[in-house]
């Protein structure tokens, strides 16, 4: 269903839009818009087959943070790039930790996918971080509520991850800009 409504395409226009309202330069522009258009198919593909893809999860990851480091090289933002690698590892750690303590909860695409939505929000500063990760959990709940009191799914439905990290990452950075 979500591929005849074509959804990627428009969320990609939105996520683009987005990105060149918050980038600086050409770097960020750049490393935001494929940000953006990679995590459309990802969200998409998520709430289609309910997993994230390596090779989807692992481009987009690239398509960000090769720009970012030249933005960085070029502007003197060593310090930003740093704190997105940082950003990176420590939710990637987190994530993977809480697969390990509840593997139905969470897949591993979505922890590989958490290490790329904290670059992007580690690019931002650390209370992006830490909002953007708060907003995912916070978007993904209310959605597991609605689907059991609109009966669509009972306490083992399983709810896609990956769209309510991006909708925490954008709320973050539209909330703190």
């Amino acid at each position: 269903m979500w591929t005849r409504l074509r959804l990627h395409v428009p969320l990609a226009m939105i996520l683009g839009a987005g990105a060149a309202v918050v980038a600086e330069n050409t770097g960020e522009l750049l490393a935001f818009t494929a940000a953006g258009v990679g995590s459309s198919l990802l969200a998409v593909i998520d709430l289609c087959v309910r997993r994230l893809p390596d090779v989807f999860v692992l481009g987009t990851g690239a398509a960000l943070m090769l720009p970012l480091a030249a933005a960085a090289a070029s502007g003197s933002q060593w310090g930003d790039f740093g704190r997105s690698l940082l950003a990176a590892v420590v939710l990637l750690t987190g994530y993977f930790l809480l697969a390990l303590i509840s593997p139905a909860g969470l897949g591993l695409g979505d922890v590989k996918f958490a290490a790329v939505i904290g670059a992007f929000l580690g690019w931002f500063g650390w209370s992006h971080v830490a909002a953007g990760t708060v907003l995912g959990f916070t978007i993904n709940g209310v959605l597991a509520l609605l689907v059991l009191l609109t009966r669509r799914g009972g306490r083992d439905s399983e709810v896609p991850f990956g769209p309510s990290m991006i909708l925490g990452a954008v709320g973050a950075v539209a909330l703190l800009w």
